[in-house]
């Protein structure tokens, strides 16, 4: 059999090559309604297998507990071979272009040869056919309708395939010419599911049309480069995608190569800041039995908005807090603040695929989102379809984390952070690995906490390993601590490799550093305006993510959670730390609340609980001990001093380690013990010593000259005159004690 061949002009350079080749096996013949390409004899894409099939998708499912499979096998039971056939190719169009993060190679090739199995005789797949279905896949927007609606999306394709078979031949022909008449024919198929629909249009015209098919991500793209194309056209379906057209050529062109839009570099650029991908929401019913009995029998979740003007879905929060101030005056500022979260929440920020659950008389129920938001027939309901599961979960019995997160005031309250904890407890028909994965395809399970330190880690720093574990152990059980000390005693040193090393991160992507001085603001720190253009060349401002926030928001996203983040804060005594720290005063010691912050004031922010936060300070800076009280009762203190653990002795380790003259560590030991001991925050640290020119007698004057006898001469000014300071710390003095001791 040779099936049809796909047009040059719809291949796109640089995607997938596979996945096209394999598409186009079976579309090709299915569109240009020759023959299945699967067994080169059987017309699938006709009237007739569509509508059988359709038919008995509609009767729904036998079992809700039972895998997918399970029931659409019951449901094929004396079917056609073409309905079966095309059931098939179907289940194959379905998951061929999904990454591994939404569809496993595994499940897509048990699903495709179970349902070929279930033919008489069975079917045997050709290789084509397998070739094109791989792990890496196209589409990994945060969609989950390709996991949680795949019954429907099945129908939807039948609907397509039928409505495919009834047009004229012209028609059809047209489409497979132009991708703009390809996407009016499949829009034109009755009960429109956005998601598998861009699907196929990607699969057919993947020139045009691009692997992104939520709604959220495709606005983001467009909205975040429409500048470099002129601006965009229109918000219609059809004008997005033409939007986005011009502006992957235009960044094709730029890279000299078909762009990838999850690629690290573009998608932080228009995914907005905070994306936390899959989220979870507790919505509030406070106990209302009615209400829950509708949401369960309905499958839908609703928000009660009687007084509110239609707005639509997607709506920004700026016309949110308007309608609500407005529509809402009879109540009080904090019930129209919870109103605006909610209906924001409800409208705009939850998608298909979040988990919701609700808690009633102790117990917690738990669901999916499936559907956009809706107006309901009267216009004072928006409504959601969610499948809910029917095991409920007692609340007390729950992970502490997660009940803490059950006490959130709010009537919708996003509890993504804990949503870890609530994947752990969906059935077992709600995850995709029941189709068929092998017992050998568990994940390994992820190591929460720190990295252990190691006695070679401990050797590397030249210090000992207790010491260090001990800091270890304090960071871990407060989250938050400062090593202060005198100069030169390797403090950010050491938070930068003791954080390394505890992250097992060795790229530093959940280390990151910033270093505070006097000018430094919260604004720098956490988030403020900035100055900005818009497209029009006029000056406005934006918002803009500090250090904090961005480290905060990749260490609350799904999957992150039990991997340890780290913020080293340099020189943090330089700065004006209540200016710097605000209301996050609050959450340092108040890990498990949320606050609304100055600038995002209708977005709850927390802090993660697997954030920590290292800060360092130099006791030879007389600010430390202006140094504000709040900090000091929200930090361990952790002293690194030339006298004491894991400092002392570093320096003779080190040089011992390298088979070096250890006289610099003994001048080092003697220039401290000529330090007054009620001056031992002015004693100096090993790292002066530590540089290749301290190995000879030329470097160690110029050490002792330009760099520690004018830090002892500011340290002792109007105490010793310069003859007085030779005298005690001069390195020829201290040359000779040694000789003589």
């Amino acid at each position: 059999m040779t099936p049809a061949k796909k047009p040059a002009l719809h291949r796109a350079l640089g995607i997938s090559k596979e996945i096209e080749d394999a598409a186009w096996f079976v579309l090709g013949p299915g569109l240009l309604g020759k023959a299945s390409a699967l067994d080169g004899r059987t017309k699938t894409w006709s009237v007739q297998a569509s509508a059988e099939l359709l038919e008995r998708l509609e009767r729904g499912v036998g079992d809700p507990k039972a895998p997918m499979m399970t029931n659409l096998r019951q449901n094929l039971e004396g079917a056609t071979r073409g309905a079966k056939q095309l059931a098939v190719e179907l289940l194959f169009l379905q998951s061929l272009p999904l990454a591994h993060e939404v569809k496993s190679l595994k499940v897509k090739r048990a699903r495709v040869a179970e349902a070929a199995s279930w033919l008489e005789p069975p079917l045997e797949l050709p290789d084509e056919l397998y070739a094109g279905m791989t792990d890496h896949g196209v589409i990994r927007d945060r969609t989950a309708e390709f996991n949680w609606t795949i019954w429907d999306h099945l129908k939807w394709l039948c609907r397509l395939v039928k409505h495919v078979a009834q047009r004229p031949a012209g028609v059809v022909q047209a489409a497979v010419k132009d991708p703009l008449a390809f996407h009016r024919l499949v829009a034109g198929t009755p009960d429109d599911q956005p998601a598998i629909r861009r699907s196929i249009e990607f699969l057919v015209w993947p020139s045009y049309f691009e692997p992104v098919v939520a709604d959220v991500e495709r606005q983001e793209i467009r909205d975040a480069f429409a500048s470099l194309v002129g601006g965009a056209k229109g918000d219609s379906d059809e004008e997005i995608s033409a939007d986005i057209h011009r502006i992957r050529l235009h960044l094709d062109q730029q890279a000299g190569q078909r762009i990838d839009w999850y690629s690290r570099q573009l998608v932080s650029q228009w995914r907005k800041v905070g994306d936390p991908g899959r989220r979870a929401w507790l919505l509030r019913t406070h106990d209302n039995a009615e209400l829950l009995a509708e949401w369960r029998d309905e499958e839908a979740v609703t928000l009660d908005v009687e007084h509110l003007r239609l707005l639509d879905p997607g709506v920004t929060a700026g016309l949110v807090q308007h309608a609500v101030d407005e529509d809402y005056k009879h109540l009080g500022y904090v019930e129209r603040e919870d109103t605006k979260t909610a209906v924001f929440a409800f409208l705009t920020v939850m998608k298909p695929g979040d988990l919701a659950l609700y808690q009633s008389s102790g117990k917690v129920r738990i669901g999916v989102v499936l559907g956009e938001p809706e107006h309901g027939m009267d216009n004072r309901r928006l409504r959601r379809k969610v499948r809910w599961f029917d095991e409920e979960h007692d609340a007390t019995g729950l992970p502490r984390h997660v009940q803490r997160q059950l006490t959130a005031s709010g009537n919708i309250v996003d509890i993504t952070r804990v949503i870890q904890a609530l994947e752990a407890l969906l059935p077992a028909e709600a995850e995709e690995a029941e189709e068929g994965a092998e017992p050998d395809a568990a994940v390994e399970p992820v190591e929460e906490g720190f990295r252990p330190l190691t006695p070679e880690f401990a050797a590397s720093l030249h210090m000992d390993l207790e010491p260090l574990q001990e800091i270890a152990e304090l960071l871990e059980e407060n989250r938050q601590l400062v090593l202060y000390g005198p100069p030169g005693t390797g403090k950010t040193y050491l938070a930068k490799h003791l954080a390394a090393e505890l992250a097992g991160d060795t790229t530093d992507e959940r280390v990151k550093l910033v270093q505070f001085h006097p000018s430094y603001a919260y604004e720098d720190f956490f988030e403020g305006f900035r100055p900005d253009k818009t497209d029009e060349g006029q000056v406005s401002f934006k918002l803009v993510a500090g250090p904090l926030r961005r480290l905060a928001e990749e260490a609350a996203k799904p999957g992150n959670e039990s991997k340890p983040y780290f913020l080293i804060i340099d020189e943090m005594n330089r700065a004006n730390l209540a200016k710097v720290f605000g209301e996050l005063y609050f959450l340092l010691e108040y890990r498990d609340d949320r606050i609304y912050l100055q600038y995002s004031p209708n977005e709850p922010f927390t802090l993660p609980d697997n954030l920590y936060i290292i800060g360092t300070m130099n006791t030879a800076d007389r600010s430390i001990a202006m140094m504000d009280a709040a900090i000091r009762r929200r930090f361990s203190f952790i002293e690194l001093h030339p006298k004491t653990e894991p400092v002392k002795g570093s320096l003779l380790r080190f040089l011992q380690a390298r088979d070096l003259d250890t006289t610099p560590a003994l001048l080092l030991d003697a220039l401290n013990d000529a330090i007054d001991e009620w001056d031992r925050d002015l004693m100096i640290g090993p790292s002066y010593f530590m540089k290749r020119s301290a190995q000879t007698p030329k470097g160690l004057r110029r050490i002792w000259k330009y760099e520690l006898m004018p830090l002892l001469e500011e340290h002792y000014h109007g105490q010793l005159n310069r003859a007085q300071l030779e005298e005690r710390f001069g390195l020829e003095q201290l040359l000779g004690r040694l000789a003589h001791a």
